[in-house]
């Protein structure tokens, strides 16, 4: 049985910050994009065509560090247990740390070699690498690492999520497997057969949730025993092409649509999932493709990995009053009205979500815009003062009058 999405609400927040900037000073090429791979109490790290770099100031210059291995720089990092760690994919060994920020690596034992490191997730006491061909592998210190297999059928490992007391990991063929200590992997049931072909998992709203492939969605309310069919929110949109969590209720969202060609969007929650806000502004949504998220230290980056913007983009998280006056102006006609308003918008990202309040914050409709004008008809309203908000982080609410 398919269940129905519960929290696809929408939320334009007050005090929104600006729009993205471009931060490459210092990054010699882009010719092959971009990627932020991790932090440290002092740096945030990136990989630009084959060299690591490393930022003191959230972006505002780069400065190349030594490659981890012969092979090349990382493909991810992860801060733990004093030490930079990151994963690479390589011939020879793909665990490498750092105890003094990247200036010098070493060698992890007992990790995996010969694939590639996707990721990695943190649980309890220890520290988790998944990779696409050898599984799964544990560490308490970053420096050893052991293979944490039993159980698990299929080891191209996508993701990994934790709910309550079990963590999950999606794989590809396998669909979604769940432990409490990685001593032994239980394969989940209620993934169709066609679907065992992961793409992403994660938690949201207290319940594990998983998309295949095929673009099918499901969700576990036992923490990840069994799964149901389940309808994703409006702004999944045809597909999900990123899920990043950081810290307990900090979701981000890439999903991809269709209007006036192939184009994505970038959501930020900050309950879990209970509300969204789009978050896309002036990013290049055609060119984002699944280009990484990170959060580090009150801003968000971005990297492209091709396309006509490459390079790195940062995002201010912050709610003062100076951000929200940066925010992108929508021209609106005229204005008091007797019946329908035109409404001119700076851009337009895909279809534009907007909500029409009344004075008391009463919603008396909602529809979305697909160009940059668009004519709203208030035949049908009271005489009054309106706010007309839209879904879109960056396009700034406006409030209407209707005349007699």
């Amino acid at each position: 049985m398919r269940t129905y999405s519960a929290f696809s609400a929408l939320i334009l927040a007050s005090g929104l910050a600006a729009q993205w900037s471009q931060m490459n000073t210092g990054l010699a090429t882009l010719d092959h994009g971009a990627a932020i791979h991790g932090a440290t109490p002092n740096y945030i790290f990136a990989r630009a065509y084959n060299v690591l770099y490393r930022s003191d100031d959230h972006g505002g210059t780069w400065t190349s560090v030594p490659s981890p291995s012969t092979w090349g720089p990382s493909d991810v990092g992860y801060y733990y247990n004093d030490r930079y760690v990151v994963g690479t994919s390589a011939i020879g060994t793909c665990l490498h740390y750092s105890d003094n920020e990247g200036n010098s690596w070493s060698p992890a034992t007992g990790g995996p070699t010969a694939t590639a490191v996707r990721g990695f997730f943190e649980y309890g006491e220890a520290l988790y690498a998944y990779t696409d061909q050898q599984g799964i592998y544990r560490t308490l210190d970053g420096a050893a690492w052991t293979a944490v297999n039993s159980g698990l059928t299929s080891l191209d490992v996508v993701g990994m999520a934790a709910v309550g007391p079990y963590f999950v990991a999606a794989t590809n063929g396998g669909g979604v497997f769940r432990t409490i200590n990685a001593s032994s992997w239980t394969q989940a049931t209620g993934i169709g057969s066609a679907d065992l072909d992961g793409e992403h998992v994660w938690q949201m709203g207290g319940n594990v949730h998983y998309s295949a492939q095929g673009g099918v969605t499901y969700r576990s309310t036992d923490i990840g025993l069994t799964f149901t069919e389940w309808t994703a929110p409006a702004f999944f949109g045809v597909g999900l092409e990123e899920v990043k969590r950081f810290g307990s209720n900090n979701l981000y969202m890439e999903t991809r649509h269709f209007a006036g060609g192939e184009r994505d969007s970038l959501y930020r929650s900050t309950n879990n999932g209970g509300a969204w806000t789009n978050i896309t502004g002036n990013l290049d949504a055609a060119d984002l493709r699944g280009s990484g998220i990170f959060e580090y230290d009150g801003y968000v980056f971005i990297a492209y990995t091709m396309g006509s913007l490459e390079g790195i983009y940062r995002y201010t998280l912050s709610t003062g009053i100076a951000d929200a006056e940066r925010l992108e102006a929508v021209t609106v006609f005229p204005n008091p009205t007797s019946d329908n308003v035109m409404i001119k918008l700076p851009f337009v990202h895909g279809a534009e979500r907007y909500t029409l309040h009344d004075a008391l914050g009463a919603q008396i409709s909602a529809g979305t815009v697909t160009s940059t004008a668009m004519q709203l008809d208030l035949s049908g309203v009271g005489p009054g003062c309106y706010l007309l908000r839209w879904d879109d982080a960056l396009l700034a609410p406006v409030r209407l009058v209707k005349q007699r």
